[in-house]
Order: C-alpha cells, then structure tokens, then sequence
C-alpha cells in the first residue's frame, strides 16, 4: 500500500492482485515522505499505523479527508476464482510442511489438495460465525454503502494493457516488468479444472456483489474495461 504525497496518489493494495509487483514498480516515484508498507524485499517507510492490505476506511481514517478526497486513488482486481487459487498455492499448495497442512498430510496420508482446502475455508469460516471470510473478497476495501469509493480499477488479466492507462492518469512510467512472488503457483491449469458444480456455485454466491460490478463469469474471457465511477453500485438480483 502506497501513499505518495510527492504525485497525490492512494496505492490500495488487494491480496492476490499483482499488488506486491506494483508497490515495488510504483515506490522508485515515491519521496522521503511517502507512506510505502513493507512488501517482498522493499522496506516499509512512514507506514507506522497502515497495513499492507488496509481497504479504504482504514487508509481514509489515517491520512484524513483532505488528503482522501485530493489524491487519486487505485487499486486492482481478479477474477475470483482464479484468486482464490492463487491463496492456496500461496498459502496450503507452495508449503505443506507447516502447521494444519502438515496435520492433515498426516492423517490421510497424502497433502492437502484444492478442493480439500476450499471446503476447509468454507467450514473454518461458518464455524467461527465468519461467513465465507476465509477467501480474498475485497468488494468491501474500495466501495461503502454499495458505491465505489475509489477512482480506478484494474484487472489482473489486462495487467499490462492497465498499467499503461494508469501510467497516463498518474503521469509517471510504471515498469510492466517488474514481478513479485509469482513462482508460487506450481500447477499452470486453467482455474476451471480446479472446480465443480458445487465449489462454483459457492463461489458465485460469496461474490455476488463482486461479480455484479466486476463484470467477471466462470469459464468466460474476462472483461477488458477498466473500472471507474459513474454511479451507485447495484448488486446482482
């Protein structure tokens, strides 16, 4: 996440998202007095007080409502459910030799697999009065009340093509190439092999409102437009 005070700019940065690559691409702009949270290699600076993954409110609380409403504010999105594939390999597939991975390799004999670890989230979450919590839903980080609260969008899929429009709304090169942590996915298989009738349906009902703004479907080629306000959101029927 990036506060950049020297180019007016809020940085939110979504789990999952490309978010790490971008931070590092954007901080070589930043001066001394930007906020910039601690990411991959990057050292945090001024960040007491701010999270990596801080949604709107948060960030809006801390830098207060001149600065909020004056500097342009970003972020990006993904389709989810290829963002939730990215959490497990992240998260469960990259490293099974730690905690409940570990124990459950232990108990069946063999390690935790996607769909395994889909309903575990689904369980660990209603279990705990949670709701579906445990996936990367980020609808509520750039919207409140049901209205986009944050300037841009960009997708994940359009990566490059994105970072070229936001390089123009920003005035600054962004370096395309830079990539962070994008070795821990093992297995390359499109998302939709990774998913049944029940895991989508689960998926469709958890992001209803992501998807009804996201424009995004299961299986299909994601949108190409960038996301930015018009009017009041309104959630799929």
């Amino acid at each position: 996440m990036i506060v950049s005070h020297r180019h007016k700019f809020i940085f939110m940065h979504l789990g999952r998202t490309g978010g790490r690559s971008l931070t590092v691409a954007l901080a070589r702009h930043c001066g001394p007095k930007d906020v910039i949270t601690e990411t991959a290699d990057l050292p945090g600076r001024n960040a007491e007080g701010f999270g990596r993954h801080d949604g709107a409110g948060k960030i809006r609380a801390k830098v207060g409502e001149q600065v909020w409403h004056e500097y342009f504010k970003f972020t990006f999105e993904r389709n989810p459910w290829d963002k939730i594939l990215s959490r497990y390999w992240a998260y469960a597939g990259y490293d099974q030799k730690k905690g409940y991975k570990k124990i459950y390799e232990k108990l069946v004999g063999h390690p935790l697999g996607f769909k395994n670890w889909f309903f575990m989230k689904v369980w660990q979450g209603r279990l705990l009065g949670l709701g579906h919590i445990r996936f990367p839903r980020h609808f509520h980080c750039y919207t409140e009340r049901g209205r986009l609260v944050v300037d841009f969008i960009g997708r994940f899929e359009c990566r490059r093509a994105h970072l070229a429009i936001l390089s123009q709304r920003l005035g600054l090169p962004i370096d395309p190439g830079v990539w962070v942590g994008s070795e821990t996915r093992r297995d390359r298989r499109p998302y939709v092999e990774f998913y049944d009738e029940r895991m989508n349906r689960i998926v469709e009902s958890v992001f209803r409102e992501d998807l009804a703004l996201l424009g995004y479907a299961f299986g299909e080629p994601p949108p190409t437009n960038v996301i930015e306000p018009r009017a009041p959101l309104r959630a799929a029927a």
